[in-house]
């Protein structure tokens, strides 16, 4: 209603000129008034008819709800010596983990980031991941619904730096290792940003 009456005001200062009698001031501003009411009723029924409509569900690209859509197990940490330098260059630190599929739909590639603490709860590293499935000429590369399989993620070990020192030395049990996903890429071609 203040809105209203300051365009009102607004208005008669603005339409009043000389040699208009006071009526036909009044009427100008009357019909400008009925203008400005059926513009806002137009607009409160745009308005409510937004409101009104129904939200359409998305289809859940989870078999289970109820759980994450890639679930993990830690499974093992080891330090890893190359045997051959002509295959393998670097030291690197090796986790191992158990990963089961929650998608409906067969996967190509799942990324996030690893997370690894101490066991006072710091931070000890963050890396960027994809979890693909690993090559194997028995089976198609797909990640199956429900499909579980190993997977190893690797960082290479640079002796200068200390939290590397400190993860080749740990115990398996002295870290906690979080895997985080934020996107999957489903083999129909379909991309998916996750929610965590």
């Amino acid at each position: 209603m203040k809105k209203i009456t300051f365009i009102i005001s607004t208005l008669s200062i603005l339409t009043f000129s000389y040699g208009e009698t006071l009526e036909e001031k009044v009427n100008q501003i009357q019909q400008k008034v009925q203008q400005i009411e059926e513009r806002l009723n137009k607009l409160e029924r745009k308005q409510s008819q937004i409101e009104t409509k129904p939200v359409k569900q998305r289809e859940s690209i989870l078999l289970d709800e109820s759980k994450p859509a890639v679930r993990y197990t830690f499974v093992d940490k080891k330090f890893h010596k190359p045997e051959d330098v002509v295959v393998e260059r670097f030291e690197t630190i090796k986790f191992t983990f158990k990963i089961t599929s929650n998608f409906k739909k067969d996967v190509n590639v799942v990324y996030g980031k690893m997370i690894v603490y101490d066991k006072n709860g710091n931070e000890i590293l963050s890396k960027p991941i994809n979890i693909a499935k690993p090559l194997d000429i028995f089976s198609p590369m797909k990640i199956k619904p429900e499909e579980t399989f190993i997977k190893v993620i690797s960082i290479e070990y640079e002796s200068e730096k200390p939290n590397l020192r400190y993860l080749k030395d740990a115990k398996k049990e002295d870290l906690r290792v979080e895997l985080i996903f934020d996107k999957v890429e489903f083999s129909d071609g379909s991309v998916e940003f996750l929610n965590y």
